[in-house]
């Protein structure tokens, strides 16, 4: 198996938090003390510094914090985090460098520190701007700390990105009357919709009906369209130019690092995926992540499943690089009927793409797709 040098991104985790959502399913903590956070921080720094030796000028396209909520650390460890970029020669301004934040943890004092280390891009967990809902997320901001905040960033920051939780809960919600309030509060340029799934603990909220699910995303879907963003993934949208660079490396496979508890990273040359256990003493005490060299066929899955997802599609050219065979040998003829031949899907000499009313049956593309590579490799073994 063979691929060309990708991009590269780093991530980095914080697990921090003030407190834990009611709908999260991350890894995160409420950590005892300040001393945690500033021996947690210094780890990453160390770690972050060591990995970037790795990196080949001009390869590193992105750099995200990501949590928890990394808002939550203190101001040392973002000065130390700007300085070992600048340590290492990294030209920060030429990078999409993306910080994760809760609304609750800012301030002007805040986001000015961000911009002064280079930070370009701001994601914001807005999740909701219902009180009620918010409430019954267990956020700790309200529209009145989202009014505050958000025309503040959107004033430092050209480059603004809101996370939306929809499906959430029995409570009734207006998910056009929500957007259009952010949209008129302060405007972001991409927008990023989950539907939430119930985490595995007891008491997690329960998830709205499907019907009102089905109706939450089409009125997303109105909503965004009317404002001209387009849904280059299936759960992100964007103004064009606007699309989350670090993401599509994940679709995309290309090179990613990751870095602290249960951060995940991946080396497409060689087919390895690795991960940091979840916990916060490990990771400060010795860092050892879990290393594993996927099968081919989880790699064509995987490929595959995650090419799916974007706009794009399954680049037919870049699978055959790398896999060795032509995309068209996989598809069986049942998969052509159900998916193609009835318009779910469109395959052309370049790429295989699901169709606008084919996302809403993607997982049963995949599927289908999965069986498709599993046969292929069954008769084609040894």
């Amino acid at each position: 198996m063979k691929t060309a040098r990708a991009a590269t991104g780093i991530y980095i985790h914080v697990p921090f938090c003030v407190s834990r959502c009611t709908y999260c399913d991350f890894f995160s903590t409420v950590p005892e003390d300040d001393a945690i956070k500033a021996a947690y921080g210094a780890r990453v720094i160390a770690l972050l510094e060591r990995e970037l030796g790795t990196v080949r000028s001009g390869d590193l396209v992105s750099l995200y914090l990501g949590g928890g909520s990394p808002s939550t650390m203190p101001p040392s460890f973002f000065t130390a985090l700007g300085a070992a970029l600048r340590n290492a020669g990294i030209a920060v301004p030429a990078i999409e460098f993306t910080v994760e934040a809760n609304p609750a943890d800012l301030s002007a004092r805040s986001l000015d520190l961000f911009a002064a280390i280079g930070v370009n891009r701001l994601s914001l967990g807005v999740q909701a701007a219902d009180d009620a809902v918010l409430a019954a997320m267990g956020r700790r901001a309200t529209r009145a700390t989202l009014k505050k905040i958000l025309p503040t960033a959107r004033e430092k920051f050209g480059d603004l990105s809101y996370d939306i939780i929809y499906g959430f809960g029995k409570r009734p919600r207006d998910l056009t009357a929500e957007l259009a309030w952010l949209f008129d509060l302060a405007a972001p340029d991409h927008l990023s919709a989950y539907c939430y799934t119930r985490p595995h603990r007891r008491g997690a909220p329960p998830v709205a009906s499907e019907d009102t699910v089905v109706e939450e995303e089409e009125a997303i879907a109105r909503s965004l369209t009317a404002r001209r963003f387009s849904r280059y993934e299936v759960s992100n949208w964007s103004r064009r130019g606007f699309e989350s660079v670090h993401n599509r490396l994940y679709w995309s496979w290309d090179r990613y690092i990751g870095i602290g508890a249960g951060a995940h990273g991946f080396e497409p040359r060689d087919g390895i995926r690795y991960r940091y256990p979840d916990s916060v003493a490990a990771f400060i005490r010795r860092p050892s992540p879990i290393v594993e060299r996927l099968p081919r066929e989880t790699l064509m899955r995987e490929f595959v499943m995650l090419a799916l997802r974007t706009a794009e599609g399954v680049p037919l050219d870049k699978f055959s690089k790398i896999f060795g065979i032509s995309f068209s040998e996989l598809l069986s003829p049942v998969t052509r009927a159900r998916f193609l031949d009835t318009g779910y899907a469109t395959l052309s000499a370049t790429r295989l793409r699901a169709t606008r009313s084919g996302f809403s049956f993607l997982n049963t593309l995949t599927a289908a797709l999965f069986d498709d590579i599993e046969r292929h490799e069954r008769v084609h073994a040894g």
